[in-house]
């Protein structure tokens, strides 16, 4: 099967604006899209044709990191499928264009190189903080040990 564009309504702004993605099912679980985060699969992602793949994986570099107003998902989805970007968001309805607009200069976004410094950060907290709680609980089982040892010498010396 294909894949193909889709859209779901953003229900944070009121169904105005929609978020595209590209799936070969017509489902927003098994997609590719593009967000803040770079881009984004969900389950099975979609099967792309050797030429959509190579689309999808020169982006980032080609167009810059992800903004609403001037390199969304749905400029990101036409480009993948055809080769072209287009927001009808954009560049049809002035309302969405101009709340893009707006959004974008407030809205965080990661590129893909700030992304990864992340994820490593964010790995390098979870073993920290793994290491963390084993050395806390090592503490309670050695003072606990101690305690119990207090009271066997304790209750030895009484006899």
């Amino acid at each position: 099967m294909n894949a193909s564009i889709y859209s779901v309504a953003i229900e944070s702004t009121a169904g105005i604006a929609r978020h595209y993605f590209i799936s070969s099912d017509g489902t927003f679980e098994n997609s590719i899209g593009w967000g803040t985060q770079g881009i984004q699969y969900q389950g099975k992602g979609a099967q792309l044709t050797v030429e959509e793949e190579q689309r999808a994986c020169e982006y980032l570099q080609k167009f810059g990191k992800y903004n609403i107003h001037t390199n969304n998902c749905e400029m990101f989805a036409w480009y993948v499928i055809t080769g072209r970007r287009y927001s009808g968001q954009i560049q049809e309805k002035v309302h969405t264009a101009i709340g893009a607009k707006i959004v974008s200069f407030v809205q965080p976004v990661l590129t893909a190189r700030e992304m990864v410094n992340h994820q490593y950060e964010q790995a390098i907290v979870g073993k920290f903080n793994e290491d963390l709680e084993k050395a806390k609980l090592a503490r309670l089982k050695s003072d606990q040990a101690m305690r119990d040892d207090f009271w066997k010498k304790r209750d030895a010396n009484k006899d």
